[in-house]
């Protein structure tokens, strides 16, 4: 954005924001802990004393990969529109202004690859919006440039989005998935509203409002993610217990050579000796149960890019273990073959 002709503000002491940067993160993994104990404080110090914090911090990092191309392009949307609507300088356009440009190309890279199929459009219409504003803001008099930027770009784009997405979309209407159907068919056609400036009076509460809406719920958007993430492996320990197999399932939190600490689903912490452990296997995640199967040739909407493009795992069968069901430990000893059979020479 071109800075001349604003008004240059005072200096603000801010280095302070920095000290909270850190903090943020800390308060969930802390919360993400409280939950999983179930408020109870002596399961927390339990979980604390044994778990690292890195499977943790990896939460918290795979949740921002996906939330700051949001809040960037966000951003630089809604600072570029206000100056170019109103001329006036204010801190969210400070702080648009100080996004450098392979900022946002980064973001839009890194949200292409891990934001879902159904939000890509959304990406789209974001990442055309900021450059038809940045063509307005820098070359205010070339006509033509701002006519193909700023109008036949999006147009084209909008066109060519809906052939690609069309199976998708007819899945999603053909199934009443009104979120889905949306999300796949407004945010493209509406990008070509959005590389203009808006009426000057309403601006700054609607590119300010948005800005403080998205500041104020982005962290408990976070938070939500972080609370549902894994943090221990998900384990089925078959058990002897009367010389009757028993299974316990949960979360595997220590183990040594005499004691295995499991954490149950419902909460409860237990303690198992080894001598009484038959056997034990780690359970599949199964991750969340899909809201929709409206697909683009086999890429669901629910998919990114790399979870889409990365190997499928090979379909196993579900070990009876994990639903707490004791596998039965009789095994059948195979034939030997002829050079086992026959003693050697």
């Amino acid at each position: 954005m071109k800075s001349v002709g604003r008004v240059k503000d005072a200096p603000r002491n801010q280095e302070w924001l920095l000290t909270l940067l850190p903090i943020f993160p800390l308060v969930l993994l802390v919360m993400r802990l409280w939950y999983a104990s179930r408020q109870d404080t002596q399961t927390l110090l339990l979980l604390l004393q044994n778990i690292s914090p890195l499977g943790l911090l990896s939460a918290v990092l795979l949740t921002t990969l996906w939330v700051l191309p949001a809040l960037i392009l966000g951003g630089r949307v809604l600072g570029t529109l206000y100056w170019i609507s109103t001329g006036r300088s204010s801190w969210l356009v400070r702080a648009a202004e100080r996004l450098p440009g392979w900022v946002v190309v980064l973001a839009v890279v890194v949200g292409l690859f891990t934001w879902q199929l159904r939000f890509l459009p959304t990406l789209a219409m974001l990442s055309l919006t900021v450059v038809g504003l940045t063509v307005r803001d820098r070359f205010p008099r070339n006509e033509w440039l701002r006519a193909v930027v700023c109008y036949a770009l999006p147009v084209t784009v909008a066109v060519i989005s809906y052939i690609v997405l069309w199976p998708a979309i007819g899945t999603a209407v053909a199934a009443h998935d009104v979120a889905t159907s949306l999300l796949l068919t407004l945010p493209q056609g509406l990008a070509v509203l959005l590389t203009g400036p808006v009426p000057r009076v309403p601006a700054w509460g609607l590119t300010h409002g948005i800005a403080v809406a998205m500041a104020v719920l982005t962290p408990f958007l976070v938070g939500v993610v972080v609370m549902k993430a894994p943090i221990l492996p998900l384990m089925a320990l078959q058990l002897s217990e009367d010389e009757k197999p028993q299974v316990l399932v949960g979360y595997l939190v220590a183990s040594d050579d005499q004691m295995s600490t499991v954490l149950g689903r419902d909460g409860v912490v237990s303690f198992v000796r080894n001598d009484r452990l038959q056997s034990k296997v780690l359970c599949p995640d199964f991750g969340e149960v899909p809201r929709t199967w409206a697909n683009l040739h086999g890429w669901y909407v629910e998919q990114s890019v790399v979870s889409w493009v990365a190997p499928a795992p090979a379909p196993v069968p579900v070990d009876p273990r994990c639903q707490g069901r004791p596998k039965d430990q009789r095994t059948v000893r195979p034939a030997p073959t002829p050079s086992e059979a026959s003693p050697p020479a």
